[in-house]
């Protein structure tokens, strides 16, 4: 009797270091907000705009990394080119306002939330779920953010704060969990 040995289907693994250090970065972000919790409105957009160029530019280190599929490039340079422009676009203009401000926060976790989809849809296993749960609820935080653009700057402080030390703490969790959990195919 002879068996034929089936190949493996090939699955996309998350990107680890991408997204630790873009876990890294939303989480350093979110205690320095809250750190200074009555920071003007300059230091906040300076700050969420060094927090978006930054992860603009972990997308477009991630976009050369050639172990991921095309696709996952294609989405990872392009979200990188657009939170790179807001990023710089919100350290240029710090003073429009609150609700400006509040818009392009708003921008950054929805993009962010789409990248994780994307991502999860690609994953499997228990990276597949971390990265959806993350992408609801960056998704959720974009747009609370876009529904509500009026927000006192205290609570645009606070919120921006908390949610980007959760979701950077929720992401680093999930780079470490992916990082156990793959398989390296034997050849």
């Amino acid at each position: 009797m002879t068996t034929t040995a089936s190949k493996p289907a090939t699955t996309a693994t998350v990107p680890f270091w991408p997204l630790l250090a873009i876990g890294v970065v939303t989480a350093v972000f979110g205690i320095a907000v809250l750190v200074q919790p009555d920071a003007t409105l300059r230091l906040l957009g300076l700050l969420a705009g060094i927090w978006i160029a930054g992860l603009g530019v972990m997308r477009l280190v991630s976009a050369f990394n050639k172990a991921q599929g095309l696709t996952q490039q294609v989405i990872d340079g392009a979200l990188g080119l657009i939170l790179l422009v807001v990023g710089a676009t919100c350290m240029v203009n710090t003073a429009r306002g609150v609700m400006a401000l509040s818009v392009i926060i708003g921008l950054a976790w929805l993009l962010s939330g789409i990248a994780e989809l994307l991502l999860g849809l690609m994953a499997r296993g228990r990276a597949r779920l971390g990265l959806f749960a993350l992408a609801a609820a960056s998704i959720v935080v974009g747009l609370l953010f876009l529904a509500w653009p009026g927000l006192s700057l205290h609570a645009l402080v606070l919120l921006t704060g908390i949610t980007a030390l959760v979701l950077g703490t929720a992401e680093v969790v999930v780079a470490l969990q992916s990082r156990h959990s793959q398989v390296v195919p034997r050849p």
